[in-house]
């Protein structure tokens, strides 16, 4: 009897892990996928990857309130890289919410408030994903520059 639970609860575990390995993979891929378009101007696919509810804590010690506001600052000229570099260090998964952690590297191609142009900056990112009708969505992220 100790044998057959464990192999259901060994099956279980194992299915829930590859669960999880999926959702990471895709999360992983939507991560890059912005990276690509943020270095593109790429505002349509911005628009799918983030929620309308989308929000920033930005590296400009202000928060961007919406997907509109952050495409707007993005069409400002405070978004506009010429190298941007992202890297996953953590996922965590919690029901239809995953939170991925890491740092950045990027080279803005204008000075911004704190950024001059040309030069490389790393930064520490929080972003929140939620899954909504099946579908990834980006609701929130917080970067900040590391002091270097």
């Amino acid at each position: 009897m100790k044998k057959i639970f464990f192999s259901i609860l060994l099956s279980v575990i194992s299915l829930y892990g590859n669960g999880q390995s999926a959702v990471e993979t895709e999360i992983k891929q939507l991560e890059q996928t912005e990276v690509t378009a943020i270095l593109q101007k790429d505002t349509n696919t911005l628009k799918q990857i983030w929620a309308p509810e989308f929000f920033v804590n930005n590296p400009r010690n202000t928060i961007s309130p919406n997907r509109d506001a952050v495409i707007d600052v993005m069409k400002g000229g405070l978004i506009n890289y010429s190298q941007f570099d992202r890297i996953v260090e953590q996922v965590y998964f919690q029901k239809d919410i995953v939170i991925t952690m890491g740092q950045e590297t990027f080279v803005s191609r204008t000075d911004i408030p704190g950024v001059k142009a040309g030069q490389t900056y790393k930064r520490r990112f929080t972003n929140i994903w939620m899954n909504k009708d099946g579908k990834w969505q980006q609701v929130a992220r917080h970067a900040s520059i590391i002091c270097q």
